[in-house]
């Protein structure tokens, strides 16, 4: 069955999209349940605690705030490298973006539990000095970039775009790298980073190390988004010789977010305070498992791409794979074991695990925005429709 999207594009409704699609709306809906408990009930329906106040929400909020910063490197291969290879990912791209960005402010809300008391913020609440007033700010400015992007993308795909508005499309898209990574992301590492009461977090190693999980998240998500792409259509979407660029730049960024993290842990382990041995108890301890999927995912991933596996498309987008669950597991350890010492002597560590309704949550979160990808870029033209659709639009 095949019907014409508003933007003239041809969708193809098959079986397994229906069923694709219905499975995420599922999880969507039991997940919105369970937010409407947690809404009349309260927060004791997660493992969220005055002790243990960020749990798996911020998890997810970091990691789609870098993955979404992540994804713009695609358009600035495109127009700063003139990588014109990479021009199927670029609306795609810029539609996964949106939809992480959105994703991540999904989680704040959920965590915060009042969407009126979030959306005060930084209108009617702020504070000049905090770190969340700045980065909620860089969060509107990042959407009009992205809608602004898309836009355009569009536009010129349809075959109506002036060459004052392509101009502006590629500079957009090159703006957005250092936008994206330097004003909207790095600076989450500073809301770690600036908590002087947890050593774990307070050092000024983490902006840079964020700013380097974003491009490495957004590769590794553009590569699987090829992947599933390619599936999709029945064809290639990206060229072999561009998957294996995209394979080296994967490889790379393990590369240096692994040295980085090397330093994480010299700096860190040479403290030898008693804070420090606490949160060196629970990553070799309780939280051992993520530990192991951080570090081996980093190494199964490395390893794959050295060989020459590693430039064939199906081992690519498994070395992707288990880079971003080794991405998110870090996360998860940042986030939990940076809480997990004590701050007063006489204090127990809080014990924290996700509860079912935490997860649900969490997972319709992400359901969601595989959902909005999944249905926009089959209603938006992409870059491979530029030609037939130029047509309609003459005619």
């Amino acid at each position: 069955m095949a019907t014409i999207s508003p933007m003239g594009r041809r969708i193809e409704i098959s079986p397994g999209l229906v069923a694709w699609l219905g499975v995420l709306a599922a999880l969507i809906l039991l997940g919105f349940v369970n937010f409407i408990r947690q809404s009349t009930e309260g927060h004791h329906l997660t493992g969220l605690t005055n002790d243990n106040p960020w749990g798996l929400y911020i998890v997810g909020f970091v990691f789609f705030v870098g993955t979404s910063a992540g994804a713009t490197i695609i358009g600035f291969m495109i127009h700063g490298f003139e990588r014109k290879d990479y021009a199927p990912l670029g609306t795609r791209a810029l539609v996964f973006g949106l939809m992480s960005l959105i994703g991540a402010i999904l989680f704040i809300t959920v965590d915060v539990g009042s969407i009126p008391r979030m959306m005060r913020l930084p209108f009617i609440w702020r504070n000049e000095t905090s770190m969340f007033t700045y980065t909620s700010i860089t969060y509107y400015f990042f959407a009009v970039l992205l809608v602004a992007e898309i836009y355009l993308a569009v536009k010129i795909t349809r075959g109506q775009g002036s060459d004052s508005e392509k101009l502006w499309a590629k500079w957009l898209a090159i703006g957005a790298v250092p936008f994206a990574l330097i004003v909207v992301h790095a600076p989450h590492g500073s809301l770690f980073a600036v908590v002087k009461a947890r050593e774990f977090w307070n050092t000024p190693l983490l902006p840079p190390h964020f700013a380097v999980l974003a491009l490495l998240s957004g590769i590794s998500a553009m590569t699987l988004v090829a992947t599933a792409s390619s599936a999709a259509s029945g064809r290639q979407v990206l060229s072999k010789e561009t998957f294996s660029h995209l394979g080296a730049l994967l490889g790379l960024f393990i590369a240096i977010a692994a040295v980085m993290d090397v330093f994480d842990f010299i700096v860190f382990s040479y403290s030898d305070t008693i804070t420090g041995n606490t949160a060196m108890d629970f990553l070799r301890g309780s939280n051992l498992p993520f530990s192991i999927v951080h570090v081996g995912g980093y190494a199964v991933a490395l390893t794959i791409l050295l060989t020459k596996r590693g430039r064939q498309t199906p081992w690519l987008t498994v070395a992707a794979a288990v880079t971003l669950v080794a991405i998110a597991s870090y996360r998860y350890n940042l986030t939990i074991v940076g809480q997990a010492p004590p701050l007063m002597p006489f204090l127990e560590s809080p014990d924290y695990f996700p509860t079912w309704t935490e997860s649900s949550i969490a997972l319709a979160i992400v359901s969601f925005v595989l959902l909005g990808y999944s249905v926009l870029t089959r209603v938006l033209p992409m870059e491979e429709d530029a030609g037939s659709l130029s047509e309609i639009v003459k005619e």
